[in-house]
């Protein structure tokens, strides 16, 4: 893994010679090497500059410093990720005519570009994200990977300036870059708690979306999709057996992929099904004993540490655990602002930094199960959309009567679910599932413009190859939760202790494949995952693996209590909310008034509300983190 960044555009305002900063800002990412790479282009009124941080993986030696040219000097990259099939590529390019000298997959895919144009991109195995500069073509080329594994952030001025990096701290580091917040943005982070989409908290900053190259040329940009999450598969399986074993071949081949490593290489080990899937299939596959990592919480309603460690005696791993103190969990909360460089409110960042660092005292590289949920509709909202659906038979009007009683429902989980009922649809039924705060909540806490729609949830909803509404939900989660949140936030933990973290489960292969079980199949008898349990159960006992389903998350209303409200009362003063202009103080002094932060969900809601006002604090009126 690495960080990259870069420049492209008019020779007066490129200011090529700040790119070694904005390359620093990347040095967690990449800590083993640094370089910068600068031209013109052929016309001379452009400029084009190149950053690189390294965290050395494959082929060690100073062979595979970055940037990187091919030997004509036409093709320059800078490239952060992993290319599973190099070995493959590099001998049909080799046989093609292609000379290399290291053993690493960079040179490998400049090649591939010279050989193959951007065709190349869809025959690439991996998680990426890379530049191009096509010297020939006065072009360059931003790509990242189908599932959105490794980021891309970029932005374009009116005056034709490209800045790119793998995080917003590189591209903030030029001094063309706008820092106005955009509101729209700010309001979707405040239902989901991350930004989604090609969307940033900053207006005119994007995200290169997954599956999607960027060209830039001539002072323009166009984007296109180069593989598409909703493309279904040609070749479904119809009966749970035929699932199994399609669903097991392709996750046993792409751990296998992912075993390839001149580092240290190990897992991190939940005690759930995802993560022990990988793990069994390591031990299966990999040259000598399988690492194996997890934390624990002292609240058994948190904690997995006993389950992993059942898994990890079973299967003879090599096994690592750390229970997380309030003293743990508390140091790591005072630096997210720092670690994300960007408002992001899910709370399971801080045991998956802990996890992060416990991992790297040990390995570099870690195999982690990330992604089964959503192909396979695992997470409790898919039970909830279930149940609800057969509602949405009524009349709408009878459906909103219903809502309109939610107030007055005996307990709390009832209300919400006749509160549900008001959604005008099932796309916008299962969106409530996953919303923190509703559109009404957030039109009050920011104005019209941050509660503005954007429809990225239901687009992704309706693109879907099929008509039932659970899988839809899938392929939504898949579109944005998946790389907009658990990917960024593995990404942004692990890479803040230059821990590559590879997920098999997310292989585009498998990802088309999963995704395309019907309902019926991923959840036969009744069983969540139930094609992905089969696959465990064949190497675990049932009784292992038996157990209520917990998400990786913290108990912050327990370990965070006083912290919440020592933050509180600072970060969300009506003074302060009055100077900076986000929020009105008075609907925020009427929403917080109102939550119980000694329950899980009054905690995460403030929380929601915290991290954007620290983030905000620490990066744009240069506050200490306190």
């Amino acid at each position: 893994m690495c960080g990259i960044c870069g420049i492209a555009g008019p020779a007066a305002l490129a200011r090529t010679d700040v790119v070694p900063a904005m390359t620093r800002t990347l040095h967690h990412r990449g800590p083993d090497d640094q370089g910068t790479w600068t031209t013109r282009s052929r016309s001379g009124d452009r400029e084009i500059a190149f950053g690189h941080t390294r965290l050395s993986i494959l082929d060690l030696s100073p062979l595979g410093h970055q940037p990187m040219s091919s030997d004509d000097g036409r093709v320059t990259i800078t490239f952060n990720g992993e290319i599973y099939n190099f070995r493959a590529l590099r001998a049909e390019l080799a046989e093609a005519g292609f000379r290399f000298r290291s053993e690493c997959d960079t040179e490998v895919l400049i090649a591939a570009y010279q050989a193959w144009g951007e065709a190349a991109f869809a025959r690439l195995h991996g998680m990426f994200a890379f530049a191009i500069w096509d010297a020939e073509h006065d072009r360059l080329v931003l790509v990242r990977d189908r599932l959105g594994i490794k980021p891309l952030y970029w932005g374009l001025s009116g005056d034709g300036l490209l800045l790119f990096g793998s995080e917003l701290r590189a591209l903030r580091a030029h001094p063309g870059f706008r820092t106005e917040i955009d509101r729209g943005a700010l309001g979707r982070y405040l239902q989901h708690g991350y930004v989604s989409g090609d969307e940033t908290i900053y207006a005119g900053t994007r995200r290169l979306l997954p599956g999607h190259a960027l060209v830039f040329e001539g002072g323009r940009v166009t984007t296109r999709a180069y593989w598409r999450l909703a493309d279904a598969e040609p070749d479904v399986p119809t009966d749970f057996a035929s699932a199994v074993e399609g669903l097991e071949q392709r996750i046993g081949d792409a751990v296998e992929e992912r075993l390839v490593a001149d580092v240290p290489l190990g897992a991190f080990l939940s005690g759930g099904i995802d993560s022990s899937a990988v793990v069994a299939l390591m031990c299966e596959r990999a040259q000598g004993a399988v690492r194996t990592f997890s934390i624990g919480f002292s609240d058994q309603g948190y904690d997995e540490a006993p389950h992993a460690r059942a898994i990890a005696d079973h299967l003879k791993t090599d096994h690592t655990e750390l229970y997380v103190e309030r003293k743990d969990a508390l140091g790591v909360a005072h630096e997210l602002p720092e670690l994300y460089d960007e408002p992001f409110a899910d709370s399971s960042a801080i045991p998956t930094t802990l996890l992060s660092r416990l991992t790297r005292e040990h390995v570099t590289v870690a195999l982690s199960g990330d992604g089964g949920d959503e192909l396979l509709s695992g997470y409790d909202q898919y039970d909830k959309l279930r149940r609800l659906l057969p509602w949405f038979r009524a009349p709408g009007a009878v459906r909103r009567g219903l809502a309109a009683l939610a107030a007055l429902a005996p307990s709390p989980s009832l209300g919400r679910g006749l509160g549900h009922l008001a959604a005008r649809d099932p796309a916008d039924l299962a969106q409530r599932l996953v919303r923190h705060w509703s559109g009404e909540d957030v039109h009050a806490l920011c104005g019209a413009e941050g509660a503005a729609p954007r429809e990225v949830y239901r687009q992704a909803f309706e693109a879907a190859p099929t008509r039932d509404p659970i899988r839809q939900s899938s392929y939504a989660d898949a579109a944005t939760y998946l790389p907009d949140d658990i990917l960024t936030k593995v990404d942004r933990a692990s890479m803040s202790v230059a821990l590559e973290v590879r997920v098999p489960i997310l292989d585009h292969r498998v990802v088309r494949f999963g995704l395309s079980l019907p309902y019926a199949i991923a959840c036969h008898e009744g069983r969540t995952k139930a094609p992905l349990r089969a696959i465990v159960e064949r190497r675990i006992p049932r009784a292992l693996l038996d157990r209520p389903k917990h998400g990786f998350g913290i108990p912050i209303h327990q370990l965070l209590a006083r912290e919440l409200r020592a933050w509180r009362d600072h970060y969300l003063a009506p003074d302060r909310l009055a100077e900076e202009g986000h929020f009105d103080p008075a609907a925020v002094g009427t929403a917080v008034a109102g939550l119980a932060l000694d329950e899980p969900v009054g905690a995460e809601r403030l929380w929601l509300r915290l991290c954007f006002q620290r983030w905000f604090a620490h990066t744009h009126r240069g506050e200490a983190l306190r």
